[in-house]
């Protein structure tokens, strides 16, 4: 297919989601006929996709572990444990620095899927001050993933660290500025809270348990995950979670269990990973990069790179479909980082990225609203991380 047929098609279907989603239709309807619209570009390669992604273990174990999660989420919230862990939190911290605080502890939590661990929470919180649905999921976001920008442990950086050669420790150094500007940005949202002040309950014995069966899974897995995957560790550790959260709750109700599957939620990953693999099979990536390859290094690096990670939804397979495009103008650290940067941020407010996809689920704030939160800070990132790093 011509490329300029294809990029419309990709404009096309991106345009269709999000058009569907604003107007409240079902995410995973919207995402499927995303993906039979991109699916025209390659008719007589859809079948094998299709059975690929069905076929694909870590597909069906991230649907498993996402509604694992939810089910988790719905137990601690419907026992009142995670208000016991609100009330702890309260002793030390003010209204706002919880709402900062919530999505950045439980961030760090390796979890596939996790941004729905912090949103039950900061829901909860939330709702102390009336904050708007369409606030709280920005702040959800931006907390939980800006951590990467130097978190050692973040896969995509220890994949750039590798292919670039240079020291992960040195890359991390290069980000803490554009860090510390995410960090700002978050707390100019986070400003926008109505400060109140907050009852400081008497502690009551055993208030922090509500977090075991939150910790319990990570402690579980992160030891096993040094022997087998990610996700089969999670496969395994996830139902210890939800039987100690189901076991330590007042209530005992086994319809919480059944609260807490999601279809309509099973059907959007799953329409995520078949559009991402419609996306590689049509060679989108490389088209884009073609296109902007001429460009001067600094903008060709931040917008190839914020673009892919747009697309692509997953930061890991940015950075490695980038590096090797992008090689000849990675000549030092700081256009590593502006890579790692740009495509973080791409990823970051991606429609079709997981955890946007997850905390709308649980949030339905208006989607085009949430939107204008979330896309002129990325830009503007994007744009003085390109300046920053195009002087250093």
């Amino acid at each position: 297919m011509n490329e300029y047929l294809l990029i419309l098609l990709l404009l096309f279907s991106f345009g269709t989601i999000i058009a569907m989603v604003a107007n409240r239709k079902n995410f995973g309807l919207a995402i499927i006929i995303g993906c039979l619209i991109l699916a025209i570009s390659i008719p007589e390669k859809l079948p094998d996709i299709f059975v690929k992604t069905v076929t694909d273990f870590k597909v069906m174990a991230l649907i498993t572990i996402v509604i694992m999660i939810k089910m988790l989420a719905v137990i601690l919230q419907e026992t009142g444990l995670l208000q016991g862990v609100l009330d702890v939190l309260q002793q030390k911290l003010s209204y706002k620095g919880m709402l900062i605080a919530i999505p950045s502890i439980l961030g760090l939590l390796p979890v596939p899927g996790g941004a729905l661990l912090s949103a039950p929470l900061i829901d909860l919180h939330g709702k102390a001050a009336g904050v708007k649905k369409e606030l709280l999921m920005t702040i959800n976001l931006w907390y939980r993933h800006i951590w990467f920008i130097i978190f050692p442990l973040a896969t995509p950086l220890v994949l750039l660290a590798d292919l670039s050669g240079e020291n992960i420790f040195a890359i991390i150094a290069m980000q803490i500025p554009i860090f510390i500007l995410l960090f700002f940005i978050g707390y100019l949202y986070v400003r926008k809270v109505k400060n109140i002040e907050m009852k400081k309950k008497e502690r009551k014995k055993g208030q922090l348990k509500g977090l075991l069966p939150i910790l319990l899974p990570v402690s579980i897995a992160l030891p096993l995950s040094f022997f087998m995957s990610t996700y089969s560790a999670f496969l395994i550790s996830l139902p210890a979670g939800i039987l100690t959260a189901f076991i330590m709750g007042k209530k005992k109700d086994a319809r919480m269990l059944k609260k807490g599957i999601s279809v309509s939620l099973a059907v959007a990953i799953f329409g995520i990973m078949l559009l991402k693999n419609i996306i590689f099979a049509s060679r989108i990536p490389e088209v884009i990069s073609s296109h902007l390859i001429g460009l001067p290094a600094v903008i060709t690096i931040a917008v190839l790179s914020f673009v892919i990670g747009l697309v692509t939804a997953h930061n890991l397979a940015a950075v490695g479909i980038l590096y090797p495009i992008l090689a000849p103008f990675l000549t030092d650290i700081s256009m590593v980082a502006l890579l790692y940067i740009s495509s973080f941020t791409g990823y970051l407010i991606s429609p079709i990225h997981p955890c946007v996809v997850l905390t709308y689920d649980y949030f339905h704030p208006k989607f085009i609203d949430a939107y204008k939160f979330l896309i002129p800070p990325a830009v503007a990132v994007v744009v003085i991380a390109a300046i920053f790093y195009g002087i250093v």
